[in-house]
């Protein structure tokens, strides 16, 4: 639509201002007479219809209009329009070779009244502008004041204005009460929240709505779907088998951070380089999640490399789309043909996301490496008090005790002196092995393919006692000694997670010797005696005595044994028992026994002590305090096997190299490439370090221009139904020019000056009389404005697919309002999940959940299969969350229809609605007029309440013909329902509800 800018002083408003003694000077400009703006309306036509043959990408003909240079080359002359080749080409005929765009190139020929800015401008001097998005964010001077009551509002009635209209009247309070309660929170009002807003008469009755409703951590569930959508969050890892993916956590994070309201520039950092913040802990590790979201495979036959490939490739892609805004998966196999993005860009952006710590095969694991546990708070606080309690059970059994120090003290004594020739002389009927307590080295970090086929530096190095090992993360591990874990038992007291644990002690024999011991493993183990290995398994399974037995052939004298614990994920442990007794003692301990007691340093006299009082059986009150601590250890364990699990990201010491990739292949290196930012925009500083955090840092540094024009698009977007930039994908040279591009900047700068200040931003759109207003208008103003790109009326559109199941919920005191947790299952279509899925998936079969506490959980947390998404969300066009999406389409189909009037859980909601209408009211005019309020957030009107009575009666007049009907209507859902004397006339009202919940009125956002 061209932009008319018709006088804003009308005649009338002329003699007005005569009146009062004010002076004004008119000097109207028509649209023929003004320079077209090169951003806004020419480039957009460029960008069409000319750049995919002479833009950045290709010059056919050597012509490039993306620049002055190129343009002015031949094609374009200043000041001459007539004399210009462009001019000249458009106009001619279709048949005509030389006419542009070719016909063969599927464009438009241009319009008149493209033609005509192209000619206004050419005659102006052809002047070339950078892209608007390109060009930094500048604070735009405000309109006058008298525009409107905020500083929004002026710039929404100026451009009204240049169209001859202006804002309508403000919509009436339940309407505005409804609307900006599913923009806030994308719940409707509770009926105490109305309650307490219609009879709230104070000025700032609606601004203190507002802060109520963000102050809601509903808020925060429905801020983060549009965040997930756009990240491509879901539950299953997307490819092949489709399996279960662990990464809820980083969903609850999002949550969390909106509700916090956690400035943006921080929500980006943490999520794209939490893991290299410094003293990065739990949160920042969780946060990275966001660059695990990505699709992944386990395919059998998949080249490694390729899909490596694959997977940068789209976080690379989503980053340029998400961040910046920008289409820059178009420059993997080229330049991009419209946007001054080369393939050198692309891939120096790449290498910014290539160095995971971790294989791009996910092994079909749902936590595959790197990944962390998340205690959760109620797990977390039982945790502290059992290591709190174990810590109390430790100082018991060391405490000081005459009786035990006497007892240790001939215990030392028979120690004091022994050699290897009176091994056989500790004890009676005891085999001449002598064991040494276990020293423990671990966790080493790995991904399942290595942890059963590499080993780790602790196995292939001499050992030494005091050796730390460096790990790839920085951190370092050492040898500890474990005097706790005591043969016999089952410890499940290793750390969790992909990797592996290594143990080691010695055995002493006076002669060689077999013995025969047993093992049990959580996963995989490996066994080796005097560094040659003597025994394998692989394969994942919980921790059993006796999985494994083998017989060890001791030589004399001193045996090294180490055993390599290989974990897939999730909790760690071991057993390990001798199947003939053998005294265990650690190799220093005769050495201590036989210092003086007078001699010795605290460290070994706790040494000695732990030594008896760990193996003593001559104390009852040992051996209880020692089962304690077990069952606590066994308690702990289980907490930590129940303990939820996400991916995360964590940095390869050594990042992989990059290159170009020729036509986009991923066996064909070209140019090897350094991380950098795309050359157009402005560089990164210095001062960064040249990593993910760098990348997040430029990203919302002040210099950036896109990051928060993207952000403060996309909340417009929510509130308005589009964004200013309609294209909110693309910032780029196709893109939409934006419907206020002033306003676009002052909201940008405004943001950032704020400190990213999301809950203000969304507070400030709300606050608008440009939101206020009533959406119904007149034909014409529909007319001038379609897709209500001017504001020229209120925000009007059909609720997303979340909100409106959340509302069936809601409205029928069903919703379950539970913060964050596991994803839910609730009741769905049978075969969907097995039409599409490998037998030997762990989504192969949908079971769905049978407690209401989970069913009937907000739509947020509703277990998101890739391959077959929930179904409800797929008719009201909600994305599979295969790939990054910031702005769904809105489509109206009869299947939405049916689905609404159909689908067990909405109908089931009905049901509920009708249950709570008949236990409130015996009249049924009382009923219907409740049931009108309830859904729509209104009074309703006689005609309404009599309509709907009328409606009842002749469905109580139906189900009395045939009560079997009713019982059968009634029985629809999985909870069981109320029971009522009268089925007739519940089943009645239960339908008539379910009529309700699909009013136009109810399932629009008016």
């Amino acid at each position: 639509m061209t932009r008319s800018l018709t006088p804003l002083v009308t005649l009338e408003s002329l003699g007005v201002l005569a009146m009062v003694g004010l002076c004004v000077s008119i000097a109207p400009v028509s649209a023929q007479d003004r320079t077209p703006s090169f951003a806004h309306e020419v480039r957009p036509i460029l960008s069409d219809r000319c750049f995919g043959c002479h833009g950045p990408a290709d010059q056919e003909s050597e012509l490039r209009l993306d620049t002055f240079e190129g343009a002015t080359d031949w094609a374009i002359v200043p000041g001459d329009a007539d004399g210009s080749e462009v001019i000249t080409r458009a106009l001619l005929p279709d048949d005509d070779e030389l006419r542009m765009p070719p016909v063969h190139s599927g464009k438009d020929r241009l319009t008149t009244t493209e033609i005509d800015i192209l000619r206004r401008w050419i005659t102006a001097g052809a002047e070339y502008e950078e892209h608007w998005a390109f060009t930094p964010i500048t604070r735009s001077e405000l309109p006058a004041e008298e525009n409107g009551p905020t500083m929004i509002d002026r710039f929404v009635a100026e451009r009204l204005a240049d169209e001859q209209l202006g804002f309508l009247p403000e919509a009436n309070r339940a309407t505005l009460l409804r609307r900006v309660a599913f923009d806030l929170t994308g719940l409707p009002p509770s009926p105490e929240m109305a309650q307490a807003f219609l009879a709230d008469e104070s000025a700032d009755a609606y601004e203190t709505l507002v802060d109520r409703l963000l102050a809601s951590p509903r808020y925060g569930e429905h801020m983060a779907r549009f965040w997930l959508d756009a990240v491509r969050y879901a539950d299953t890892h997307g490819k092949h088998f489709d399996n279960y993916r662990a990464i809820w956590p980083y969903r609850d994070w999002i949550i969390r951070s909106f509700n916090a309201n956690k400035p943006y520039d921080e929500f980006l950092v943490e999520q794209l380089a939490g893991d290299l913040l410094p003293d990065a802990g739990a949160e920042e590790l969780v946060a990275s999640g966001y660059n695990r979201c990505n699709l992944t495979t386990a395919e059998g036959g998949v080249i490694e490399k390729e899909i490596y490939t694959d997977n940068v490739r789209d976080r690379t892609d989503t980053f340029g789309t998400v961040v910046l805004g920008l289409t820059v998966a178009c420059a993997k196999c080229h330049d991009h043909k419209y946007d001054p993005i080369t393939q050198k860009d692309y891939y120096s952006l790449f290498a910014f996301f290539n160095s995971l710590d971790g294989g791009p095969n996910d092994g079909n694991q749902a936590d595959h490496a790197p990944a962390m546990r998340v205690p959760q708070p109620n797990q977390s606080k039982k945790l502290a008090s059992l290591q709190g309690e174990r810590a109390d059970l430790r100082r018991r059994l060391l405490r000081s005790d005459a009786a035990m120090n006497a007892a240790q003290a001939r215990w030392e004594a028979t120690l004091a002196g022994l050699g290897d020739a009176d091994l056989a002389d500790i004890t009676l009927n005891t085999p001449r092995v002598l064991a040494t307590d276990w020293l423990w080295a671990g966790p080493f970090p790995s991904v399942i393919s290595d942890v059963n086929n590499a080993h780790t530096p602790a196995e292939t190095s001499a050992f030494d006692r005091d050796q730390k090992f460096a790990l790839r993360d920085g951190r370092t591990v050492s040898w500890r000694p474990r005097p706790d874990w005591i043969d016999g038992r089952t410890h499940y007291v290793l750390p969790g997670g992909v990797g592996s644990n290594i143990l080691r002690r010695t055995v002493t024999v006076t002669e060689p010797t077999e013995i025969e011991i047993a093992l049990g493993s959580d996963d995989s183990v490996r066994v080796y005696l005097n560094r040659q290995e003597v025994h394998k398994r692989h394969e994942s399974r919980a921790v059993q005595p006796g999985e494994d037995r083998l017989t060890l052939s001791l030589k004399a004298g001193e045996n090294e044994l180490l055993i390599g614990i290989g974990n897939h994920g999730g909790p760690a442990g071991f057993h390990f028992e001798f199947l003939r007794g053998a005294v265990t003692l650690p190799a220093e301990a005769i050495e201590l026994a036989s210092i003086p007691a007078e001699s010795r340093t605290d460290e070994q006299e706790q040494l000695l002590r732990e030594l008896f009082r760990w193996r003593s059986q001559a104390f009852p009150e040992l051996v209880e305090l020692r089962s304690q601590i077990a069952a606590s250890e066994i308690q702990a364990a289980q907490i930590d096997r129940d303990t939820p699990v996400t991916l995360i990201y964590r940095e390869r010491s050594e990042p992989r190299e990059a290159f170009v990739l020729n036509r986009g292949e991923y066996d064909s290196p070209g140019e090897r490439v350094d991380r950098a930012t795309p050359g157009f925009l402005p560089p990164m500083d210095e001062r960064l370090p040249l990593d993910r955090l760098g990348l997040a840092k430029w990203a919302v540094s002040p210099e950036n221009p896109l990051t928060a024009r993207v952000a403060v698009n996309r909340f417009w977007l929510q509130v308005f139904g589009v964004g200013l930039v309609k294209t909110a994908d693309d910032f780029g040279s196709q893109a939409d020019p934006p419907s206020h591009p002033e306003l676009l900047d002052w909201l940008g700068a405004e943001f950032v000056e704020s400190g990213w200040n999301v809950k203000g931003m969304m507070r400030r759109l709300v606050m608008t009389r440009a939101y206020r207003q009533q959406s119904a208008a007149t034909a014409d103003r529909w007319d001038q404005d379609p897709e209500n790109r001017l504001l020229a009326r209120g925000p009007r559109f059909r609720l997303d697919a979340e909100a409106l199941r959340d509302q069936a919920l809601a409205v029928s005191g069903l919703l379950v309002n539970r913060l964050g947790g596991p994803p839910v299952r609730p009741p769905q279509p049978v075969g969907l999940w097995e039409a599409v899925a490998y037998t030997g998936s762990n989504t192969a079969r949908f079971v769905a959940d049978t407690e209401r506490e989970k069913i009937h959980r907000r739509s947020i947390y509703t277990f998101h299969k890739r391959t077959a998404p929930p179904p409800q969300l797929l008719v009201f066009d909600g994305p599979t969350r295969e790939s990054c999406t910031v702005r769904r389409e809105r489509t109206n189909t009869p299947l939405q229809a049916l689905l609404l009037m159909n689908d067990p859980q909405f109908f089931e909601a009905a049901r509920a609605l009708a249950e709570e209408l008949l236990d409130r009211y015996l009249d049924d005019t009382d009923r219907a007029a409740w049931l009108v309020e309830r859904c729509t957030g209104r009074s309703a009107t006689d005609e309404e309440v009599a309509e709907i009575a009328a409606a009842v009666a002749d469905e109580k007049a139906r189900y009395a013909q045939a009560p079997g009907a009713a019982e059968a209507l009634l029985s629809v859902g999985d909870v069981e329902r109320t029971p009522h004397d009268n089925t007739v006339e519940a089943a009645a009202w239960t339908l008539m509800a379910n009529l309700a919940l699909n009013l136009d009125e109810v399932v629009t956002k008016n």
